[in-house]
């Protein structure tokens, strides 16, 4: 049937769209040229369908129905005859070329797939908002056919759209009960199940599906939980759809909620609200969710049964995992990695694979238990009593137990297992509020300033904690968030039954108190505030007993303070002090400055902080000063870099700071230093240990005025941001073990890349908002022979010329608001080890390019264990004649149409800079 219609379809096109008179008609309009584009255009399309169609391809394929819809979905034959009689008898020249162009867009979005299918990808990897990046350790089983029903039953919209809206502008009132089909209505479907099937990980792999991405206009997700912030939920969402600053906190919830509205007006949108618990959060949020009679969607999980049927008459129930699926579960996670294979008694080996079947055998169909039983094994491979333990615990287990009791009983065997050096920072999880997305820095420097880790020879105590964290990964007790674009893990989280323990084994040994509206505050080692006032008061902590709290962390994001008093007796030993989210707007309350065993301190203000003496803090290691409201820079005194054990410092770019004038051993990650040309040159030998830098530049320098940087030889990460300054010029030297860059507002020719190329370790390179600026880059024959991932974003580049030889090592490229880039070097299908492609808002001929880089380079792996090459689209930016008679309608990310202000704001900067 496809195939029929699309050869049908040609033959319309080369015949009946080519006639002398039609094409006389639009001459006579100054549109003939217009015509043809789109004409060829659409030919080629539908050739390559064709072409394809015959090959027989989407018989082999799980999703037939996908091709059968979607092609009958393009193709309208009364459609195209209506609009050509139209154009004979009233030169109505622009209806015809909309319903063209629009087949085009249809077609685009089936070529991909087919693209897709020929290379074997069926099933994608979730397409998180922050990071297109797949996470490579992930293992999934058992959801592939729950995948495919959910997204056909999202996006069965998106195939029959043009149809209904060609019925509903005909008039033809036959067709009239069609018109208001309930498939394109706004519909909600729940999935349920109990906690630990695997609801949130299915609806992710929906959520990041092609086919979902290729369906909406705007996609956004958002974390629910137990106790909902509906003001925090309605900013999380408005986060996915458009780039926010911390002022939109400053909004009052009506001009939210009005943001929201209009961002999803009029859009093809799916909103995924992941662990909603109750019936009142649901109707407290679903107003704000226009029916826009286009196929948009909510996606929502819960455990909760009554609320699902309550959303909709009918749920989709998430199943239990069968034995088999759940045994490639565990077996991929314990017997995966040959090493340990091959260094095991062979006897050994059989006996506890025996003991691993009987484990899975005892289990109840959870995928969570498998995970943590999974991690435990994989980490005690070396005893067979440990394993036996496993095996009798699950026996013991009441098969009567609920999920709860069976979950608990089996992460209390996990918590026995840790190592002791790991228990207290198992049990600090729990400071952070349920389904908290932790940042993996911010929780290093935590445990380092809590004293959690131990030194260990040859390496930092941020390394070390680094291994811990890893540990808990491979455990099954921590889930990685996201990914760097190096591919290391950039924050994390716990599922909410591992959080349940962190938070009960921390609060039995009094370590933990959390502050909320169900708890009282009273006195502990860790004072966790969640809640949207300041509760460090005279009634709660004036009288408390000294040497007891330690570390208070305030997670309240919608709380502002002018005045008060914050420093109470028992608040004196404090060692952390993180106010990151809590907004001052009158500097802070000067007898911070009498906390003197404060190792971590995090704060947001506005205003001055001149007479703060940070200097009184002698053991502080982390210092993060931020300004909540870009508008208002912060103040702060330009010696903070003399604090003797500082290790990490992050303030603003625009504030002030000198490097110190004595050599600072200590000192780690400096974001950002200002740098302005009526300073003196900045000796970076004072800091000889710094491992990150960032540097703000203002002001017109010479190459030779950040020489020093060469002293740096321990340097791996460097950025530079640029503000007022004409042209930037790059220094002279580079740190000598550079491995990261980024380069932001340079706007730097593409001949400078040369002196980049000659950085011999580096792997990251980032080019950010017309870094670089020109049509044309030629790489050198030198190339980068240790670059690994290469991300630009925002650039006029028009011309790549270049060859796996120049990028022999690449593995991950990432292209986002290339507007002028039509092409991808062919010859990067030649380099071996290039795993992922992540295009955002680019012309969809550039995703085409990478594709066949895709194709191309799985062809040459036939036969070989190596990864295919994964191509991932974020958005898209479709390319066609514009034609001002009629309103064209673009199917692009949000994040594109903020950025069209961008681009405009820049072009005359880039014209004048390049």
């Amino acid at each position: 049937m496809a195939l029929d219609a699309v050869t049908t379809l040609i033959k319309i096109v080369e015949q009946d769209l080519m006639e002398p008179k039609l094409l006389s008609i639009f001459d006579a309009g100054g549109m003939k040229v217009w015509l043809l584009k789109t004409i060829e255009l659409l030919s080629a399309k539908l050739c390559f369908l064709q072409a394809f169609l015959e090959e027989g391809c989407e018989m082999k394929m799980r999703n037939r129905w996908f091709f059968e819809h979607k092609v009958a979905g393009i193709y309208d034959e009364y459609e195209i005859k209506y609009k050509l009689r139209l154009v004979y008898s009233e030169a109505k020249c622009g209806h015809l070329l909309g319903t063209l162009k629009e087949m085009v867009k249809e077609i685009e979005e089936v070529e991909e797939r087919f693209l897709m299918i020929k290379e074997g990808i069926d099933e994608g990897v979730w397409d998180t908002y922050q990071s297109a990046l797949e996470l490579e350790n992930e293992v999934i089983v058992g959801f592939h056919s729950d995948i495919e029903t959910i997204v056909n039953c999202l996006c069965y919209s998106h195939f029959m759209r043009s149809v209904f809206t060609i019925l509903r502008n005909s008039n033809i009132h036959k067709f009239q009960k069609y018109v208001e089909n309930p498939v394109l209505k706004l519909q909600v479907i729940p999935l349920v199940g109990e906690g630990g099937i695997g609801k949130t990980t299915l609806a992710k792999r929906v959520y990041g599906h092609p086919t979902t991405i290729a369906s909406f206009h705007i996609r956004a997700w958002v974390v629910l939980s137990q106790v909902p912030n509906l003001k925090e939920i309605l900013i999380g969402l408005l986060r996915c759809i458009s780039p926010i600053t911390s002022e939109i906190y400053t909004l009052d919830y009506a001009q939210i909620v009005e943001q929201l509205c209009t961002s999803l007006m009029g859009k093809k949108y799916l909103i995924f609200l992941d662990d909603i618990w109750t019936i009142d959060a649901w109707d407290d949020i679903k107003g704000y969710f226009p029916d826009n009679f286009n196929g948009s969607r909510i996606l929502v999980t819960t455990r909760c049964t009554d609320v699902a049927k309550y959303v909709s008459a009918e749920p989709y129930q998430v199943k239990y995992q069968s034995l088999e699926n759940l045994w490639t579960l565990l077996s991929r996670k314990v017997f995966r990695q040959s090493q340990w294979v091959q260094s095991v008694d062979y006897r050994d080996m059989l006996i506890k694979l025996s003991i691993a079947k009987r484990i899975v055998f005892g289990c109840s169909g959870l995928p969570l238990e498998v995970v943590l039983i999974a991690g435990l094994l994989a980490t005690t491979k070396e005893s067979l009593e440990i394993w036996r333990d496993v095996e009798e615990t699950l026996v013991r287990v009441d098969t009567n137990d609920n999920s709860e009791r069976r979950i608990s009983k089996i992460l209390s065997l996990s918590y026995n297992y840790l190592p002791p050096h790991l228990k207290p920072c198992f049990h600090y999880f729990g400071v952070f509020p349920e389904d908290n997305v932790i940042p993996v820095k911010r929780l290093i420097n935590l445990w380092v300033a809590e004293r959690f880790v131990m030194p260990h020879e040859n390496m930092s105590l941020e390394e070390v904690a680094k291994s811990y964290l890893h540990d808990f990964i491979n455990r099954g007790l921590v889930q990685i968030n996201e990914l760097s674009i190096d591919g290391k893990v950039k924050s994390c989280k716990v599922h909410d039954r591992v959080h349940e323990v962190c938070v009960g084994q921390a609060i039995k040994g009094n370590a933990l108190c959390i502050i909320n509206d169900s708890h009282a505050p009273k006195a502990s080692h860790w004072l966790s505030c969640q809640t949207s006032h300041w509760p460090i008061t005279q009634a709660s902590y004036g009288n408390c007993t000294l040497y007891k709290i330690f570390s208070v962390l305030c997670f309240g994001k919608d709380v502002y303070h002018s005045k008060c008093r914050l420093v109470y007796p028992c608040l004196k030993l404090l060692r952390v002090l993180d106010l990151s989210l809590v907004k001052w707007s009158r500097g802070m309350p000067s007898e911070i400055t009498d906390l003197v065993h404060l190792r971590y301190l995090s704060l947001s203000t506005i205003g001055s902080l001149y007479e703060l003496q940070f200097l009184k803090l002698k053991n502080l290691l982390t210092l993060i000063v931020t300004s909540w409201m870009e508008k208002c820079p912060l103040q702060l005194p330009c010696d903070v870099l003399d604090l003797p054990q500082l290790r990490h410092l992050h303030i603003d770019k625009r504030c002030s700071q000198y490097l110190p004038c004595l050599v600072k051993k200590n000192l780690q990650t400096l974001y950002w230093l200002k740098v302005a040309s009526f300073d003196e040159k900045p000796n970076f030998g004072m800091v000889p240990n710094l491992m990150e830098l960032g540097i703000y530049i203002e002001g017109q320098l010479a190459p030779s005025y950040l020489g020093s940087l060469v002293h740096l030889h321990l340097l791996e990460k460097l950025k530079f941001e640029v503000g007022r300054v004409e042209r930037f010029c790059l220094p002279t030297g580079f740190p000598p073990n550079l491995k990261k860059l980024t380069l932001c507002y340079t706007y730097l020719p593409w001949k400078e890349m040369n002196t980049i190329a000659k950085l011999r370790h580096l792997e990251v390179l980032k080019l950010k908002d017309f870094a670089f600026c020109g049509p044309t880059w030629e790489p050198s024959e030198q190339g980068f022979r240790e670059l690994k991932a290469l991300l630009i974003s925002r650039s006029n580049l028009e011309h790549w010329n270049a060859s796996s030889n120049h990028f022999p090592v690449l593995e991950r490229l990432v292209l986002r608001y290339c507007w002028e880039l039509k092409q991808i070097p062919i010859n990067f299908a030649e380099i071996e080890t290039l795993k992922l492609i992540v295009l955002e808002c680019c012309y969809s001929s550039l995703v085409t390019s990478a594709n066949q880089i895709s194709s191309a380079k799985s062809e040459t792996l036939k036969g070989k264990e190596d990864c295919p090459l994964r191509v991932r689209k974020v958005g898209t930016k479709v390319e066609l004649p514009i034609i001002e008679s009629f309103e064209e309608e673009i199917v692009e990310s949000s994040e594109e149409k903020v950025s069209k202000a961008l681009k405009k704001k820049v072009s005359k900067a880039v014209k004048k800079k390049c």
